[in-house]
């Protein structure tokens, strides 16, 4: 069995399906992440420029929400099937 990477990297594209991974919406989610939920919106529509400020809230969430390194491997398949049939992510 492979081992995972102890600190995996995510990035805007996981905003969304992680959110959803837990069911909740902008406004609940802006709970966790403790930034606006417009601010969530424009970081998902890549409409604002991800940074390691918004990437560390990203962390702060997950922890929150005990996303799994697991949960985040699994998303990182989703994504790239998706990129791969030129779906939108």
């Amino acid at each position: 069995m492979e081992r995972l990477p102890y600190k995996q990297e995510v990035d805007a594209r996981f905003i969304r399906p992680i959110r959803h991974t837990r069911n909740k919406s902008l406004d609940e989610f802006s709970c966790f992440m403790e930034i606006d939920p417009a601010t969530i919106s424009k970081l998902e529509n890549r409409q604002l420029r991800f940074t390691p400020y918004y990437e560390e809230k990203l962390r702060l969430a997950m922890k929150r929400l005990r996303i799994t390194g697991v949960e985040i491997q699994s998303i990182r398949k989703l994504i790239d099937v998706k990129e791969s049939r030129n779906y939108r992510t």
